[in-house]
């Protein structure tokens, strides 16, 4: 498919917006750096493919995303790859310079589900409706993930804290 030049301006400028938020998603899912960073380059390429399928340019965002999670989880089934026990433990990568460490490694522990949710939500400032799409569930759903991983979370961080 061939863009307009007006659109793949469009396109670009909204991408660097969403470069961070789509690597720290779909390293939350991979685990890897640079499976994620496979992951968004692909769902980039897919996105762009596919950018006529989109109805509405405000949900592009929670759209990329959604493609570029796709990506991840199909990355992640075609390697099922296995960790040296030498880099366990090693820490996990920080998406981002601002990220605190302690609260990145703490998220980095929840199931994956959990995790994804934490992200979309507390690193992106997705509504609940909007992580629903991008994960295909129910918002009520969503927020059932997102409760037990505050859970999970106080849990854990208490433990560092006290520990």
């Amino acid at each position: 498919m061939t863009l307009s030049h007006q659109d793949r301006a469009w396109f670009c400028e909204e991408l660097q917006r969403s470069k961070t938020s789509l690597y720290r998603l779909a390293l939350s899912i991979t685990g890897d750096p640079e499976d994620a960073a496979e992951a968004v380059a692909e769902g980039i390429c897919r996105a762009y493919e596919r950018f006529g399928q989109l109805r509405s340019r405000e949900k592009f965002q929670p759209w990329l995303m959604k493609i570029v999670r796709n990506e991840a989880y199909a990355l992640c089934r075609g390697r099922r790859r296995t960790v040296p026990l030498d880099q366990l433990a090693e820490e996990p990568a920080v998406p981002g310079p601002q990220v605190d460490d302690t609260l990145w490694r703490a998220v980095d522990q929840l199931p994956r589900e959990q995790r994804e949710a934490v992200v979309l939500f507390y690193y992106e400032d997705l509504t609940t409706e909007e992580i629903a799409r991008v994960v295909g569930a129910s918002p009520g759903a969503v927020r059932t993930r997102l409760s037990r991983a505050r859970d999970k979370l106080r849990n854990l961080l208490e433990v560092e804290h006290h520990g």
